[in-house]
């Protein structure tokens, strides 16, 4: 099992923290949805709501074996194998998908340019893309080198790649700033090599407080939506 599957079982566990991530997205998220890297389905089993499609699209064969040992069999609900940089992967969705929903996937892109323009290319007109990504290119370290992340984001370079695929930006969120200092410091300072079981508990513990507080903190988010 790689580094990045064992950090997505781990944050499997955090769901009080994958339920505030999903009702951040999900006022947002709506009709016919694409969900682009959907990893072992954290946030897939929040945001889908039966009556409409919704397709978990994944590249890493065992992230969709452990999405489809959790999340099938729903009426509505299919699970794909999909290469963002393959626009024949995504040809079945052409002009076909209300939402895209990419989160914590464009930073494992070398070429996030050309995986914005494909995946924009899914969406209807009037169409809506939901996408977060890692902030703060000073935080960048040892973690993100094990997730093999290829880098962390600023706003303006985001807005930038945003623009540059010709999506309009509607509306800009600074998330999760409370575990901004804790990965500067596992990453930057310790250079740890994995999140410690025992600060990923607290932290889930916490989130009901994490939630009040966060908008009120001075220092970045960690991630930007």
């Amino acid at each position: 099992m790689d580094s990045g599957t064992r950090m997505l079982i781990q944050m499997a566990g955090a769901r009080r923290f994958n339920r505030w991530m999903a009702d951040t997205l999900a006022p947002y998220v709506s009709g016919d949805v694409l969900e682009a890297g959907a990893g072992i389905g954290n946030l897939t089993q929040f945001l889908f709501r039966p009556g409409h499609r919704y397709v978990a699209a994944e590249l890493e064969p065992e992230h969709l074996e452990e999405l489809r040992r959790r999340l099938q069999p729903h009426p509505g609900l299919s699970i794909a194998q999909c290469d963002l940089l393959n626009g024949n992967d995504l040809a079945p969705y052409r002009d076909q998908m209300d939402t895209v929903v990419c989160l914590n996937v464009l930073e494992h892109i070398q070429d996030d340019a050309i995986a914005l323009e494909n995946l924009r290319s899914c969406l209807r007109c009037g169409g809506r893309a939901v996408i977060l990504v890692p902030q703060g290119p000073e935080a960048f370290g040892s973690l993100d080198r094990v997730l093999q992340h290829c880098r962390r984001y600023t706003q303006a370079e985001l807005a930038g790649k945003i623009f540059a695929a010709r999506l309009r930006l509607d509306r800009l969120i600074e998330f999760n700033r409370i575990t901004y200092p804790g990965w500067v410091l596992n990453s930057r300072n310790l250079r740890r090599q994995t999140l410690s079981s025992l600060q990923l508990r607290l932290f889930d513990l916490l989130v009901p407080l994490s939630r009040r507080v966060d908008g009120f903190l001075s220092w970045p988010s960690t991630s930007l939506i």
